[in-house]
């Protein structure tokens, strides 16, 4: 599995910020903690506007902009990655969800195999998890969403088919966000994507009681 290495995402810019903002002595890396929250907030407002002035079609506009950023973050993450031929479809998986977790999310993970097809990782800590409501994460759905897609388009059977499901969040009042990855049977339906569907339609009701997102 450490066969497998992924490219940095934003590679020239964050050479940059390594070079102009974090040698720079009088610049704190706390700040980037408080930019990032702010738009994340801002892009989880925006979505909660979109869908109350324009109901399903500008919900729909949304989302489908955050799988195409998470597809395209993807594509550039593994450009030129070469799986070697001794990792297995799960091992790859579970590389990739820890690249992911690494590198786009900035969160702690404790990964784990727990088979020949299936994986599993707690996020131990995220940088959402004080200022995200439990509902509030649904908003990351859809950036996983076109990550899977751009993975399965860049390593194709070597990445295998596989469904996701989120058991718990720390907005939520759990200890960690937990996430189980299993090798999906052929034909069969598409958990990720299903929750994801069932929260969109939740969104768009009246009033939304705040849940496991």
């Amino acid at each position: 599995m450490t066969g497998i290495k992924l490219n940095q995402p934003f590679a020239g810019a964050v050479e940059k910020l390594r070079r102009d903002a974090l040698s720079h002595p009088e610049y704190d890396p706390a700040q980037l903690f408080a930019w990032g929250q702010m738009m994340a907030v801002s892009v989880l407002e925006m979505l909660k506007a979109v869908e109350a002035r324009f109901g399903r079609e500008g919900q729909q506009t949304c989302t489908d902009t955050l799988v195409e950023v998470g597809r395209r973050l993807a594509l550039e993450g593994l450009d030129g990655v070469e799986v070697p031929d001794d990792t297995s479809p799960i091992e790859t998986i579970s590389r990739f969800a820890t690249w992911v977790n690494d590198q786009l999310y900035a969160s702690i993970e404790k990964p784990s195999i727990d088979g020949p097809d299936a994986c599993s990782f707690d996020i131990l800590w995220c940088p959402h998890q004080d200022v995200y409501g439990p509902f509030d994460c649904r908003v990351q759905r859809y950036l996983v969403e076109g990550l899977i897609r751009g993975a399965r388009e860049k390593l194709g059977d070597a990445f295998g088919g596989f469904d996701v499901a989120c058991d718990s969040t720390m907005p939520a009042g759990a200890p960690t966000c937990r996430f189980r990855m299993w090798r999906a049977k052929e034909g069969g339906a598409d958990a990720w994507t299903a929750y994801s569907r069932a929260l969109e339609e939740k969104a768009l009701t009246p009033r939304v009681d705040e849940g496991r997102a």
